[in-house]
């Protein structure tokens, strides 16, 4: 006997006991052409003040990392539609890197990537809309990571 297939729509924001979940299939805009073979998933799970960010990337070129970072505005056909990194905080003091999503993501053999990036607060409602890929890796000291190629929206936060 053949197992039947089942095909469950999930909303773009769900919760379910008390975590609230965030996805975005993609990529919604590509801004440079050489990437128009990119195809981009991204998921975030909130709980208990804590929210986890997975980046999963393909058709990327092999062996190489590219910056990412979750953005404050959605996708558009303008690079700078997707506005800047998402800053949980403006506080100086706290290094950027924890007040900031970073998903830089490494390509394998067969321009296959994951990245990951756990933090310790959640997004408020209208904060972050999209994560944006970049060209270059992520620079630990500003946060640069040269020119937008792809960008996924997502509307974290529901």
């Amino acid at each position: 006997m053949a197992a039947a297939a089942v095909l469950a729509a999930v909303p773009a924001t769900a919760v379910a006991a008390g975590v609230l979940v965030d996805h975005g299939h993609g990529p919604t805009v590509v801004h440079d052409a050489a990437y128009e073979q990119v195809k981009t998933q991204v998921h975030a799970w909130s709980s208990n003040g804590t929210t986890r960010v997975r980046l999963m990337v393909s058709g990327l070129p092999a062996d190489r990392t590219f910056g990412a970072h979750v953005h404050t505005g959605g996708c558009g056909a303008d690079p700078l539609a997707s506005g800047g990194h998402y800053q949980h905080s403006t506080d100086a003091t706290v290094p950027l890197a924890e007040r900031e999503v970073w998903l830089d993501v490494t390509s394998d053999e067969r321009g296959r990537g994951v990245a990951t990036a756990t933090v310790p607060w959640t997004f408020a409602p209208g904060t972050a809309g999209s994560v944006v890929i970049h060209a270059l890796p992520t620079n630990t000291t500003t946060g640069a990571a040269g020119a937008r190629l792809a960008c996924t929206s997502v509307a974290f936060g529901g």
